[in-house]
């Protein structure tokens, strides 16, 4: 048996022991619990973060096939565009067969309602965009009699149905999302010039410069307008007048004399009358134009060419005339030939002494009379008749047949030389038409 005192000290050795067990199961429960709460927090992170990857692979997910569903759309889109119209009403005539076999016809004309109602309020187009849709069903042809049996295929029909694609069967009309095609870009020009082409003010008489040399007008077409137009009227200053062209000038403007018009239509007629007779009887004519634009050069070729005529267009040698064996040579001489009075050649053989023999031109027409002085004189000392425009720095005795005119002006001088080769070329084809009527049947 235990004593007393043993007991007491085995009590104090004991009760010091059990606090620290208590205590220790107290620190393990807390720090379980703390693990908990940890375990359960991460948990919960790991929970939304596994929530928010679902979402956003859904929003990925979704995105995607809202891309795939556009990409299709714009595939289906040019496949229906590359379609031809044909082909369309084909699988429309179809559809609508195993529409008509569809017992519920009410149903099927409230599906149509319903998807062109939903095409119509999802689309959002302005109706200057919607006419243009192939799907688009105008009023006039979307008022069917509802009492009719094919009112359903008419309306179907109605609404693939395109006036563009009707009149132009070959067009591809492109996407909106495309620029506009070369075919639908010509379509839309010709469009615009029917509606608006005839709008505004039109311009008549329009100068164009090719047609004084290639159409030249005759001397009945010539007015004081086209005279007035082609700058036939204005003269020299007045420091550079000549007294004897005095009754030539019907007056003066800021220090530039103008020409009476009027005197100018008198002496053209007068030369186109020479010329036409000159050309009429076989004459040789020599046209003579030496200022450096090339326009006036074209002028003189077509003028010569039409009145089978000659011209000098660089410049004029002295001693074309009155010195020609000398000058002749200088320029390597000639080749002749005698043609008959219809211009067909003879084919006779032409002795030494004719060769020889100096050939001069029956009329020469002068257009820059100042500027040829020694032509002039090599024609007035060979008596050959001259016609020249004459300005108010020229001197008019020294012509034949002087026309009061501007000869500083190309489109005044190739508006003359036309209308005189015109003359000629009817007086060539008189002499021709008469050849051609004395020949024996």
């Amino acid at each position: 048996m235990y004593s007393t005192s043993r007991i007491g000290s085995m009590r104090t050795a004991l009760f010091p022991r059990s606090n620290v067990v208590f205590r220790y199961q107290r620190a393990s429960l807390s720090v379980v619990a703390e693990e908990e709460v940890h375990i359960n927090q991460r948990e919960l992170r790991e929970r939304a973060m596994m929530e928010a990857l679902a979402r956003e692979e859904e929003a990925t997910a979704r995105a995607k096939a809202l891309r795939e569903l556009k990409d299709k759309t714009k595939e289906s889109v040019m496949l229906l565009n590359k379609t031809p119209s044909a082909l369309m009403e084909e699988r429309l005539r179809s559809l609508q067969n195993d529409l008509d076999k569809v017992a519920d016809q009410e149903k099927v004309r409230q599906l149509d309602e319903e998807l062109e109602e939903f095409m119509f309020a999802s689309m959002h187009l302005p109706s200057s965009e919607v006419q243009n849709k192939p799907w688009y069903v105008p009023e006039a042809t979307a008022q069917v009699d509802q009492s009719g049996p094919d009112d359903n295929t008419s309306r179907i029909q109605s609404t693939t149905s395109n006036s563009f694609t009707n009149v132009y069967p070959n067009l591809k009309p492109t996407p909106d999302y495309r620029p506009y095609s070369s075919q639908e870009l010509y379509l839309r020009q010709l469009s615009h010039l029917n509606q608006s082409g005839n709008l505004g003010s039109t311009l008549s008489d329009v100068y164009v410069p090719r047609n004084e040399v290639k159409k030249p007008n005759t001397i009945n077409d010539v007015t004081i307008a086209s005279l007035l137009a082609a700058g036939c009227h204005l003269g020299h200053a007045k420091s550079m007048w000549r007294p004897s062209t005095q009754p030539y000038i019907y007056g003066e403007y800021n220090g530039i004399h103008l020409i009476d018009l009027q005197e100018t239509i008198s002496a053209l007629k007068r030369a186109t009358s020479v010329m036409k007779g000159v050309a009429k009887k076989g004459g040789i004519i020599l046209y003579v134009g030496t200022l450096k634009h090339w326009e006036q050069h074209r002028a003189l070729e077509e003028a010569a060419e039409r009145s089978r005529g000659y011209y000098v267009s660089k410049r004029w040698i002295p001693g074309t005339i009155t010195n020609f064996t000398e000058v002749s040579k200088q320029v390597g001489g000639g080749q002749r030939q005698e043609i008959d009075i219809a211009d067909e050649p003879t084919n006779r053989q032409i002795g030494e002494q004719e060769a020889a023999s100096v050939l001069k031109p029956d009329l020469v027409v002068i257009l820059n009379p100042v500027e040829n002085r020694n032509c002039i004189n090599e024609c007035i000392k060979s008596r050959i008749p001259t016609i020249g425009l004459c300005d108010t720095n020229m001197e008019p005795s020294l012509l034949t047949y002087p026309i009061p005119c501007n000869d500083d002006s190309t489109r005044a001088s190739s508006y003359m030389i036309g209308i005189l080769s015109t003359a000629a070329e009817e007086g060539r084809e008189e002499r021709i038409a008469f050849a051609q009527s004395q020949q024996p049947r």
